[in-house]
Formats: C-alpha cells, sequence, structure tokens
C-alpha cells in the first residue's frame, strides 16, 4: 500500500513527538515535520528515524509550501500555548499562531492541500463560560492566547468555505504526558518541585479546575481525525473537544502528587494570574459520537507513570 504524506507542524513538540511515534508503528505514513526549533526541544532525538524534519518558521509561505505540496493531511500543532505569555506580548501571541496558521492556510490554497487537522483549546477559547462546555457553547476568550485561537478557527472556516479545505479543530483539555520535558505546566512543575524537595506556587485559593487529558489519549483523537478526513471527501469545517469532562482542582492535583512521592509540599499561595480561567471542563459527546474517541488513561495513573518519566530522565 502506498504511504500517505502527512506533515506534523511544531513536530518537535511534545504533542508532536508522541503523535510521531504513535504513527510510525503503523508505517502508513510518510511523516514530514516543520518546526522552527526555537524551543531547542530534546525531542527531536526521540522522533529522528521516523520523521524528516525541516527547520524553519511557518511565516516562510514559500518554504511552507515546497515542504506541504503533495501532503495527503496537515496536522497543525505549532504554536505559542501560554496564557502567561500571551497578556505580556500579545503581537507575539497573533504572528505565532494566527498570521501563521493563515499563511499555512494560504501554502495549502496554492499547492491544492486539501485536509487539515488544528489544535485549538478548550478552556482558553471559552474563557469563563460556565462548565461543561461544547461545541455548541459561545467562545468568550479572555486571554490574547484564547482569542488567537478563536481567529484560527475563523480562518478555517473560511478557507473550508472559500477553497474547499477540509478542517477539522480539536479543541484541546489540558494535555499532560511524557516527552514533556520543555513544558512549564502545573503538573510538570510540581513534580519536579517534589523531586527537588522544593515550594510550589498556586495562583488563587487552589479550587480552581482544569480538565486534564493524557497526551495517548489525545492522540488516538488526533489519528481519528486524520482518518476521519481521509475517508470523507467533503467535510468542510467541523470541530470537536477532546477532554475527560471532569474538573480537576489544583489542590486535587496537588494531594496525588503528595500521594504518591509520601511527601508533604509546600505551599506559596499567589494572586490569581490575569487571563487564565477560573473553571475548564469540556463534553467530548460529538467527539465520542464522530470520531470514537473515548479516554482511557486514570488521572492518578497518568501522573505517576509521568513522574516515573520525568525522575527517569532529568533526575538520574
Amino acid at each position: 500500500m502506498m504511504k500517505r504524506k502527512l506533515v506534523i507542524t511544531g513536530s518537535q513538540g511534545f504533542i508532536a513527538t508522541n503523535l510521531i511515534l504513535k504513527l510510525a508503528e503503523s508505517k502508513n505514513f510518510e511523516l514530514h515535520g516543520i518546526d522552527s526549533g526555537i524551543a531547542k526541544s530534546i525531542n527531536k532525538k526521540f522522533s529522528k528515524d521516523f520523521i524528516q524534519h525541516h527547520n524553519f518558521d511557518l511565516l516562510d509561505i514559500e518554504k511552507t509550501c515546497e515542504v506541504i505540496d503533495n501532503a495527503d493531511v496537515i496536522v497543525h500543532l505549532a504554536a505559542k500555548g501560554n496564557v502567561v505569555e500571551s497578556i505580556d506580548n500579545p503581537i507575539e501571541n497573533l504572528n505565532a499562531n494566527v498570521i501563521s496558521t493563515v499563511n499555512l492556510l494560504e501554502a495549502m490554497r496554492r499547492t491544492k492541500v486539501k485536509n487539515i487537522v488544528f489544535s485549538s483549546t478548550g478552556g482558553a477559547l471559552m474563557g469563563n463560560t460556565k462548565p461543561p462546555v461544547n461545541e455548541y457553547s459561545l467562545p468568550s476568550p479572555i486571554s490574547p492566547y484564547g482569542a488567537s485561537k478563536l481567529a484560527c478557527e475563523g480562518y478555517l472556516s473560511a478557507f473550508s468555505n472559500s477553497f474547499q479545505i477540509n478542517s477539522i479543530a480539536l479543541r484541546f483539555g489540558n494535555v499532560y504526558g511524557k516527552y514533556s520535558s520543555h513544558k512549564i505546566g502545573v503538573i510538570n512543575k510540581w513534580i519536579r518541585a517534589a523531586l527537588n524537595k522544593q515550594s510550589i506556587d498556586i495562583f488563587g485559593d487552589g479550587t480552581s479546575t482544569r480538565d486534564y487529558i493524557h497526551v495517548d489519549d489525545l492522540c488516538n483523537g488526533l489519528i481519528a481525525s486524520i482518518e476521519r478526513l481521509l475517508k470523507i471527501e467533503n467535510i468542510n469545517f467541523e470541530k470537536y473537544h477532546l477532554a475527560n469532562n471532569r474538573e480537576i482542582p489544583l489542590l486535587e492535583i496537588c494531594q496525588i502528587i503528595e500521594k504518591f512521592t509520601d511527601q508533604k509540599l509546600k505551599k506559596e499561595f499567589k494572586d490569581f494570574r490575569i487571563g487564565e480561567v477560573v473553571r475548564n471542563c469540556s463534553d467530548y459527546s460529538l467527539a465520542k459520537e464522530f470520531l470514537y474517541f473515548e479516554p482511557t488513561k486514570e488521572f492518578y495513573e497518568g501522573i505517576c507513570e509521568l513522574y516515573g518519566w520525568i525522575k527517569e530522565t532529568e533526575f538520574e
């Protein structure tokens, strides 16, 4: 069987590395990656045997056209995903997320590439909309990052309708798992703090919630979306939430880490940060219906696995 050409942007990142390793198992794809290399991720060494990496910025539209030409599907994971950084530098966030995405869509139009899976967000896109949210909830971003993802979804819809590009936007919950050494999210930071016997910072009173999804479950949703695009000719624009439909308070995460490390973490409570949502929880029923998506990784088990991976790769 002839291999399908699949291009992954942000190919040296956390989610992309996990996805590449999963796709490599099937041997059905000729994999190409685009990454600016700015993050200097160590992940390239894990995936280099399975994908051809191309190091450049998506703002270079001519180079983008060259690499994506004849692609069957593009998985667009490249983005600046830090809410606090988007508050500090909204223009940089706009260029990295929106302008790069429009450039990629224009490159698709020029090269007649027809299928794209886009990594959107559930929490930042919806802001403080009362959870659980779904695809019919009204987006109300409260940070430049959330606004950038909403703008990208708008361009996906526009290019789908104007230029017959089939696109699926996946609104991720808070993703965690291995190959995330460069990530500075709560779970990674607190595991490192536990291993270093340091205190942890909690912004707010610890009751803020997030909807966590393990990267293995997320990759299954990504692969299901790829398969849907390859199977159905005229999808136009679709959007799905990939999450667990479970709110997990920050203090519960702290308690889990304390339980399996058998130590009490010293907590320093700080002011809640501008732009961050208070609650986050997404109903994934639509993804279950059309992508056959069902998360299977239990949260406690997932954190234990990540703890073991961080300890092995960063502390031994």
